[in-house]
């Protein structure tokens, strides 16, 4: 498998990893069968979490002969540093290893927590230490927020990021994956079969690669069958300016078609290239959130994402659907301009609403 450089850690990483989240809910023995076959086939890169079950002592049992030729990254939902030394000593006994080679600060999505996990009484402190110890090798950071990340690696601290990116989910596309290049900072992708389809992130994939949403908008643009979808949707993310795609798988065939799509990469057709540009290269919302809440209760960042997935995307009848099943609609807007004064983008957040109103009107 095609091999890059996570940044400045200087690690050659195969660019297809394994997620752990979904092994959790099988047997010790199912999940070994599919850590193992990731493994033949290639997959290097093992993320996990404490909080992902007992996906880590699974990891620990299933890598042990073979701890010294992968990479493992897990991760530390700790904010204080009294809490996360204690997250790093348990985390290395599931994983029955004597070192990580990342921790990560988990789900770091919005300034105020990034400031608290980075002050002198937060969790990176802890893992400074960690690192001094010799327990960890590598300090990153994992946010749903891409605005966050840039936040938490311009501070020099951080040497990875695990962020979400997949065909309808890109924002991290377009200042995140160029700065963290510039910084050299190593790129790790979350979720290359997920959208986030209310206030939750939705897998397109339950619970990984088999087909949750069975939207013909969604066949058309990556395949009549799942596994070809999967092998459409994470082409896609590989042909990024990034490291390492971590799919979340919890089979063995899963595991064989996310490891063999790796295998075979060698760049994007022409079709695939074409098929995979925006239909539309105008405003659009970078789904941050900051101009929440609303006074009239729109979810003004889900009416946009549902927007973005219609115009931009051309899944127009996905689109309706989730827009339809929304409380309250873009209809409601009074114009107060208050989600518009919010938006770090500047967009002009309240004409995206009337345009949403009227493309999602009822015949």
């Amino acid at each position: 498998m095609q091999k890059r450089r996570l940044g400045r850690t200087g690690l050659q990483v195969p660019i297809v990893g394994f997620g752990g989240t979904w092994i959790a809910q099988l047997s010790q023995e199912e999940a070994s069968k599919v850590i193992r076959t990731a493994f033949d086939l290639g997959v290097r890169y093992f993320d996990t979490a404490k909080l992902d079950g007992d996906s880590e002592e699974k990891l620990g049992v299933a890598l042990k002969g073979c701890r010294d030729e992968c990479v493992i990254a897990t991760k530390t939902g700790s904010r204080t540093k009294r809490e996360s030394l204690q997250d790093v000593r348990e985390s290395l006994a599931r994983l029955q290893t004597d070192h990580l080679d990342i921790i990560q600060l988990h789900g770091i999505d919005d300034e105020a927590t990034l400031a608290k996990a980075t002050g002198e009484e937060g969790v990176l402190q802890t893992c400074k230490e960690a690192r001094r110890a010799g327990l960890v090798n590598f300090i990153g950071i994992t946010s749903h927020k891409p605005r966050v990340l840039i936040k938490a690696i311009e501070t020099g601290e951080f040497d990875t990021v695990l962020v979400p990116l997949n065909v309808v989910t890109r924002q991290a596309l377009e200042q995140l994956v160029p700065l963290a290049k510039e910084l050299d900072v190593g790129v790790a992708v979350m979720k290359p079969f997920s959208a986030k389809t209310s206030k939750l992130i939705t897998c397109l994939y339950q619970p990984s690669l088999s087909l949750l949403s069975d939207e013909p908008e969604l066949h058309r643009m990556l395949g009549e069958d799942k596994n070809t979808m999967a092998r459409s949707a994470l082409r896609y993310v590989l042909s990024q300016d990034i490291t390492v795609a971590i799919p979340g798988v919890q089979s063995v065939e899963e595991a064989r078609v996310a490891a063999e799509t790796g295998n075979e990469f060698a760049g994007l057709t022409e079709e695939e290239e074409a098929r995979f540009i925006p239909r539309s290269q105008g405003e659009w919302c970078r789904d941050c959130g900051s101009c929440l809440p609303c006074p009239e209760g729109i979810d003004v960042a889900a009416v946009l994402r549902f927007h973005t997935l219609a115009e931009r995307y051309g899944l127009r009848t996905w689109a309706s659907k989730l827009y339809n099943g929304l409380e309250a609609k873009a209809d409601k807007c009074t114009g107060c301009g208050a989600c518009e004064n919010r938006c770090p983008y500047d967009q002009p957040v309240t004409a995206m609403l009337k345009h949403a109103r009227e493309d999602f009107k009822q015949p």
